[in-house]
């Protein structure tokens, strides 16, 4: 081999109980960064050596058996039917797959039977999963404190005891009072006499230098309920995961067929998700020169999203019933007297909806049906007649059909937490899709000895590809038959009834050579040349030539290097290639059209009715071509002491020329944008994978695999060469996924020199006061009046001695005072710089304990004070505690028109360590199993995510390793939310059983 790759064997997949593929590559092989995604049935994003193309997929390529996976999903395979899974990164190993490879491949291999005696196999296991939070949330009584004080910082409170707790202002603010389960609950703070007036007693000292009166109600803020709204709508998670499978194999055939179920129920009650899985695999050689084989991988699932599903870019508020429970007050009762949820909408108690009742008032399913059928035949022409020896072909065919049905129902008396019109009470959607992708492929091979040193091996390959979808969607409102669900849409308000469909055709063609030469097993040499051609790009630019070519040399095997006794191994590597990539929709060389502004009046005199309409708004391209990357991988594989250390370390670059962007272009054309080649990326990394045998002993052994990775991107040029694109927060020498925007400083003080500033601020409409977030703006310079191009303001401000002071302020006008896009610091980028993975496993006879830990740094993260009012914070910033971390809170009053820049405080290191699992297992003694015919039987039992380090973003109650979708803002750049709420961590333990016969 002499490109970089990363294999992930059954053994490291089994370390631990995993839904998809994915999961298992996590920390696992240095170089590819997968996301968490915490939701059943949902799979992460995952990036091999960083991200290459801006505007295009950065997904890479999944082969299985020897099929890429065009209208499939990994997601649809059963992990436990995987053998092995191969991560090809460089240009030169992922040169035979062409431009479907441009963005890394993952090779899955699954199981085969083995030829001797027949086998079966029971695996399976049981996970219990509960929601454990990572910070406190405040209580009733915490919350109404919390609300008061917003109110005095502003002055703002009209208690009639000073700043003391007000029974009548606290049952407005809270609306508490005005149900018979909201006044209960308000009573039970205060005493009352037998005429039912509130008692009294007199302040302390402290109290009244507070702002009490002399006399104030008894108040006990602790003895209110607090709701925990968290544990309506979580549970003990059971899932259990069973397959059943059976190997069998002669000379001339081998068989290998498993069945499996996964009932994976989320700690969330509304979430859930089932998949059945069959594989069957097969291999028979009829003839000594032909072999035949076909594999089949079907499966059908069933997923539960949960209530809300609120995963569009455009939209803030809950993610799912978690989120929607945190956002409801802790003070507001969920039951009225008889134990029945309290319906939101209208209660007049000031909880406008409530997730216990809306839990089971709303679906939204997805059936997912998969067949991927992989095929292929082989003729070894050397047995057939002996002057062919070595020259064989193989055919590869392989089909997929992936069918799924995504469809809601609100009910009746849903309450709409999101207020969207598409989930009102009574609306209904089925959204069918179809997908279909075959490939065909013939390769030659021959491979040639000379003179028993001198290896050849070429390879001449002609693959086919085409891949269809097409969809049809329908939303009803005003069901007729709420039990139909989706299936009767026709029985709705046709007036109001949405429809919409789509199709899509694409098709690929390749010519691929690749000679790999072995000179005494120690210098290897592959090149390779491919022709690829992608129907989705324009005529006369379809096609292009992607070269590539890598040399190995095996040093350990040098004469000077054999009484080097505890070397084992030692190759350098070093690999150049161009890939392609053409991941584009169909269609897009031909333009766009869009209904926006094109609808038109039209009939006679004054007619108001207007005539749907269509025009176009992206420019034809004919000449839209391939983006491409050159790539450049240094490696070297070492192993020394018996192998007892081995490893790898890489080093790459890679420049990416002929991005597919819309570039601007001027409206006086009748287009805005045109969809071309233009601008450049690079980026760079370096890689490390070591194992190591600590300890070896005849019972006992200390082992440890470890993988760091680090990567750098950067944009060299855009649509206009190498000049900043800021509408899209692209910037040369910046990565793609920059982090653009204010920076917060610090917090404003009550102090004479804040306090001038800020009457500045004041005269250029920012209003601003002390314990507010200050941002980094340009500084102030002064200069003395009548200075050429100086800016001048006459202030008057209170210092804090309570003095007046009116000045004129002279200063350059350099930006200070006025904040706007020049204030806009880089702060970093969303992808971690460097992650790594480290397992430690100690073995002891038939006993094993591991430990696996999984961690990223260098990345930026969105959200330090998205639980900020609902979490126990005691460090704000407040008269007595001027070195407060976080913000002043406030309600109105003096605050009232202020200029809130607390928003760009949320960013923070995105830094985490996660100990994802420990597991220990137990493997009975062969004489044991002897007796009863087994070949195998493990009992094991595991921790997952026991612990997770993040420093202020944990303790703030968020977790930093579900990012999916969480880089995502609206127009004032604040966060619009990822899939699944990040205030949360799922900690499961699972107990399994894996038995052989």
């Amino acid at each position: 081999m002499t490109g970089a790759l990363t294999r992930v064997t059954s053994a490291a997949i089994e370390e631990r109980p995993v839904q998809n593929a994915l999961q298992a590559m996590q920390g696992k092989a240095a170089g590819v960064e997968i996301s968490t995604n915490s939701r059943p049935g949902e799979l992460g994003d995952v990036r091999i050596r960083g991200t290459r193309s801006i505007d295009n997929s950065n997904d890479p390529l999944y082969v299985v058996d020897g099929i890429p996976l065009t209208a499939g999903s990994v997601g649809d395979l059963n992990p436990n039917d995987i053998e092995s899974m191969e991560i090809l990164k460089d240009a030169s190993a992922t040169a035979i797959y062409g431009s479907r490879g441009a963005n890394g491949v993952v090779l899955v291999t699954t199981k085969k039977g083995i030829k001797g005696k027949a086998s079966v196999s029971y695996s399976g296991n049981i996970t219990f999963s509960r929601m454990d939070t990572m910070t406190d949330w405040m209580d009733s009584g915490e919350y109404v404190d919390w609300q008061m004080q917003k109110m005095i910082n502003a002055n703002n409170y009209p208690g009639k005891y000073g700043t003391a707790p007000d029974p009548d202002q606290i049952a407005n603010i809270f609306d508490l009072g005005n149900t018979p389960e909201g006044k209960v609950n308000f009573d039970r703070a205060w005493q009352k006499d037998a005429n039912g007036n509130y008692m009294m007693r007199p302040a302390t000292a402290e109290e009244k230098a507070k702002g009490y009166a002399d006399q104030v109600p008894i108040y006990n803020p602790s003895a209110y309920e607090t709701i925990n709204w968290r544990k309506l709508v979580t549970r003990t998670g059971i899932t259990q995961n069973h397959q059943v499978s059976l190997s069998a194999g002669t000379e001339t055939s081998n068989l290998y067929i498993s069945m499996a179920y996964l009932e994976q129920q989320a700690a969330l009650k509304d979430q859930d998700y089932k998949r059945y899985s069959a594989n069957i695999n097969g291999d028979i050689t009829p003839l000594p020169w032909l072999t035949v084989g076909l594999g089949m991988n079907a499966s059908h699932s069933i997923q539960n999203y949960g209530i809300i599903n609120n995963s569009s870019v455009s939209n803030t508020g809950a993610k799912d019933s978690y989120s929607y429970a945190l956002s409801l007050l802790p003070i507001y009762p969920a039951f009225d007297e008889n134990g029945n949820p309290i319906q939101g909408a209208g209660s007049n108690n000031g909880l406008e909806h409530n997730p216990a009742w809306d839990i089971d008032k709303a679906i939204n399913e997805t059936r997912v049906t998969s067949v991927l059928l992989s095929s292929h035949l082989d003729i070894d022409f050397g047995k057939i007649w002996k002057p062919l020896d070595g020259l064989k072909w193989r055919t590869n065919l392989g089909a997929q059909s992936r069918n799924s049905r995504y469809g809601s129902y609100y009910g009746e008396e849903f309450s709409n937490p999101l207020e969207n019109g598409a989930y009102t009470p009574n609306v209904a959607y089925n959204d069918q899709d179809t997908r279909l992708s075959w490939i065909l492929e013939n390769m030659f091979f021959y491979n040639k000895t000379v003179k028993d040193i001198h290896h050849f091996g070429l390879t001449l390959m002609q693959s086919a590809e085409m891949y269809r979808s097409e969809g049809i969607d329908y939303r009803a409102y005003d069901s007729t038959f709420p039990t139909a669900l989706w299936y009767s849409l026709g029985n709705s308000d046709t007036t109001r009834n949405g429809i919409g469909s789509e199709y899509s055709k694409q098709t690929r063609a390749s010519y691929m050579g690749r000679l790999n030469y072995n000179l005494m097993d120690r210098y290897l040499l592959t090149v390779t040349g491919r022709w690829d051609g992608a129907s989705v790009l324009a005529a006369g630019s379809k096609w292009d030539f992607f070269p590539s070519a890598a040399l190995a040399w095996k040093i350990s095997e040098e004469a000077f290097m054999k009484n080097i006794t505890w070397v084992d191994q030692i190759k350098l590597r070093v690999g150049y290639g161009v890939t392609g990539n053409a991941s584009v929709s169909p269609y897009q060389t031909s333009g766009a059209m869009t209904a926006n502004g094109a609808g038109k009046f039209f009939g006679e005199g004054g007619s108001t009715v207007i005539s749907n309409g269509a025009k176009a708004n992206v420019l034809p391209n004919n000449g839209l071509g391939w983006e491409k990357t050159a790539s450049t991988n240094f490696g070297i594989d070492f192993g020394f002491l018996n192998n007892r250390i081995s490893g790898s370390i890489e080093y790459y670059e890679a420049r990416t020329n002929d991005l597919i962007l819309s570039k601007a272009i001027p409206g006086i054309t009748g287009y805005t944008s045109i969809r071309t080649n233009v601008g450049k990326t690079a980026n760079r990394g370096f890689e490390v994978t070591l194992s190591t045998i600590n300890v070896k002993t005849s019972d006992f052994t200390w082992k440890t695999d470890f993988s760091f990775s680090t990567n750098k991107g950067w944009i060299v040029e855009l649509a206009n060469g190498k000049v900043d694109d800021t509408a899209n927060g692209w910037f040369i020498d910046r990565p793609i996924d920059n982090v653009w925007n204010y920076k917060y400083d610090r917090l404003w003080q009550n102090n004479d020199n804040d306090l001038r500033l800020l009457a500045i601020y004041g005269k250029n409409g920012l209003v601003m006061k002390p314990g507010m977030a200050m941002i980094e703006d340009q500084p102030l310079v002064e200069v003395p009046a009548g200075t050429s191009g100086a800016k001048t303001a006459e202030i008057t401000w209170t210092d804090t001695k309570g003095e007046k002071h009116t000045e004129v302020v002279t200063y350059e006008d350099n930006g200070f005072g006025t904040i706007n896009d020049s204030d806009k610091k880089h702060l970093g980028q969303w992808s971690p710089k460097w992650s790594g993975g480290f397992t430690t496993t100690f073995t002891y006879k038939d006993w094993e304990l591991s430990a696996f830990f999984y961690g990223r740094f260098g990345g930026t993260y969105f959200g330090l004070l998205q639980t900020m009012g609902r979490r126990v914070e005691k460090d704000l910033w407040s008269e007595d505690n001027p070195g407060g971390k976080y913000p002043i809170q406030y309600s109105g009053g003096t605050f009232a028109g202020v200029t809130d820049y607390s928003r760009y405080m949320n960013y923070t290191k995105g830094n985490m360590v996660a100990l994802r699992n420990i597991s220990l297992s137990y493997n009975l003694p062969k004489k044991w199993l002897n007796k009863v015919g087994a070949t195998k039987c493990q009992i094991y039992a595991q921790c997952l995510n026991p612990f997770i380090w993040g420093g202020e973003l944990v303790k703030a109650g968020i977790n930093p390793d579900d990012m999916t979708g969480w880089t995502k803002f609206n127009a004032n750049g604040d966060t619009t939310g990822g899939q699944t709420n990040n205030t949360m961590l799922t900690r499961s333990y699972v107990v399994g059983l894996r038995l052989g016969f």
